[in-house]
């Protein structure tokens, strides 16, 4: 009964009290009810493939919602659909229910699945890099890895000669002089250096003032919401610096009973209604605050890269300099010239050289990287083969799920027909079997109705008994909208009644079970709780 998925629910016990977004989390929250409650009842949180044959395709959460299709008989589906089976997606989740509640799927096999889908999303991003490197060289100058080298090698080895000429040259006639570019190149860079780490300080230190206002009012939406669910008055909340701009305050700069924040007198109460409104304006600050920590955080990174770009163009200026330095001579300007030109030529060349070998290099990681994953694949594929494979213990609570629906249909003295003596489960489909007979091929809404009764209450009785998660509540509606009043369905709908109440006598508060049916037996009348005509739309309170 919510708006929408971030619609907010107060939660209150005598050990705690939450403010909590129904399912979608949000910047103030990093739980939902949705998961607390899963919590709360012990039902592992799992995510499964959303399509059981292929472990790697888009995972979809188990919700408690999934659980409860064991826990309910809707009226519309009772004669027709175990557990809402002819719905494929409901399908599979009932399927996934069941092997989580018996043990054939666990947490192991989902983090397993997990892994199993990161390894095949990785490999095929690594193949496609492969392709794409293989076809960028194909039929190129380039595409012999060994040539490649040789070249390297002798490109190294002319500019390893020039500089050395370069340096002879300038030993010979003199102190080279036309460094004076360089040098004013490299004061400018200095500069801008420095002007870079001032401005990265002053980011930092903006950033952790809104790291701090941001914890304030985290802590202010805390106690906030205490208040909200607690019915008490919030607190005092003592500010050291301002949540609008960030200036430090102090209780020094405010008379008598004035707030120190505002200036002004506060008041003395504060009604359910304002605590909310004001949570809301703190959380959409708080919001707020998060979006300018990440835009100071992005500018901090770009400020970054930028200061790393200019020392690198400073190192590289720098070398530059201390080789002109040393190889430029003013009486031999155009031989020199004519000397670094060559070396210039060469260090493109090795650098348009090193960028193949480093594409070599990467498609070499990238192969070596594809096959471990290849490898890691295999061994999650075995591992789910070993894991999901039905184990003896599945199979005795299995049997015991058998023995129950069994016995308890039986009690239900359904037609005398089938290919079989006795009714059991599908280890296929997990769908309950009449006498041999899947649950598609019974015709009869009123037969399918009894199966579907002992389906569920099998369920149940075996959760209990084994100590399985299925939550211990049970909805049946439109119990004998199926059986009529002639031949031997009037004995029927009495063989139900008298084991349910037979079962809360025997087991009592440990299930709780909430019959919705037009026709109820004169035994069971002490146990109705509540009448509505046709006129009544509405439940009455009470």
């Amino acid at each position: 009964m919510v708006t929408s998925r971030a619609a907010r629910v107060d939660i209150a016990g005598p050990e705690e009290a939450l403010r909590l977004p129904v399912s979608q989390v949000d910047g103030t929250s990093r739980e939902t009810y949705v998961r607390w409650l899963l919590e709360r009842l012990d039902l592992p949180r799992l995510e499964v493939p959303s399509a059981p044959t292929k472990p790697e395709s888009e995972p979809t959460p188990v919700s408690l919602q999934d659980y409860l299709l064991y826990c309910t008989l809707p009226q519309d589906e009772i004669g027709f659909a175990v557990c809402g089976h002819r719905d494929p997606f409901k399908n599979i989740k009932r399927k996934y229910v069941f092997e989580i509640l018996y043990g054939m799927y666990s947490i192991e096999i989902a983090r397993l699945q997990d892994e199993l889908r990161d390894v095949q999303a990785k490999l095929r991003e690594l193949r496609s890099q492969d392709a794409l490197f293989t076809r960028f060289l194909d039929e190129t100058a380039w595409e012999n890895r060994a040539v490649i080298q040789q070249k390297l090698e002798a490109a190294h080895a002319e500019v390893q000669e020039l500089e050395s000429l370069a340096v002879l040259k300038a030993q010979q006639s003199g102190a080279a002089t036309r460094t004076e570019a360089l040098r004013r190149r490299v004061v400018d860079l200095e500069a801008s250096i420095q002007e870079l780490q001032a401005e990265i300080e002053g980011e930092k230190q903006s950033r952790s003032n809104l790291e701090r206002l941001a914890s304030q009012l985290e802590s202010q939406i805390e106690r906030i919401t205490r208040s909200i669910v607690a019915q008490r008055h919030l607190g005092n909340i003592e500010f050291i610096i301002c949540p609008r701009c960030s200036s430090p305050v102090g209780a020094d700069r405010a008379k008598g009973d004035e707030c120190y924040l505002c200036l002004q007198r506060a008041e003395p109460q504060l009604s359910r209604q304002d605590l909310i409104a004001e949570g809301s304006r703190a959380e959409a600050q708080l919001a707020e605050a998060q979006e300018l920590l990440e835009e100071r955080r992005k500018r901090l990174i770009e400020r970054e890269k930028v200061l790393a770009a200019k020392r690198a163009e400073s190192a590289e200026v720098r070398h530059e300099l201390d080789f002109q330095s040393r190889a430029f001579v003013s009486s031999e300007a155009s031989s020199i010239a004519e000397v670094a030109e060559r070396r210039a030529r060469a260090m493109t060349n090795i650098a348009r050289l090193q960028d193949y070998v480093r594409v070599y290099d990467k498609i070499d990681e990238t192969r070596r990287w594809a096959a471990e994953l290849d490898q890691r694949k295999a061994e999650l594929e075995s591992a789910l083969d070993a894991a999901g494979g039905e184990t003896a213990e599945a199979y005795r609570r299995i049997g015991h799920l058998e023995r129950e629906f069994n016995g308890i249909l039986e009690r239900f003295h359904p037609p005398a027909f089938g290919e079989e003596q006795v009714s059991g489960i599908d280890r296929q489909t997990f769908l309950p079997l009449f006498r041999g007979r899947r649950f598609d091929e019974l015709s009869s809404p009123g037969l399918a109705s009894l199966v579907n009764i002992a389906h569920a209450l099998a369920h149940q009785r075996t959760s209990l008994a084994l100590g399985l998660r299925l939550p211990t509540i049970l909805f049946i509606d439109g119990l004998s909208e199926h059986l009529g009043e002639e031949g031997l369905d009037p004995e029927r709908v009495e063989g139900i009644y008298n084991y349910l109440i037979e079962t809360s006598t025997q087991i009592g508060d440990a299930l709780q079970m909430i019959v919705i049916d037009n026709e109820v037996p004169a035994r069971a009348r002490e146990f109705v709780r509540l009448e509505l005509t046709e006129g009544e739309r509405l439940i009455p309170s009470g």
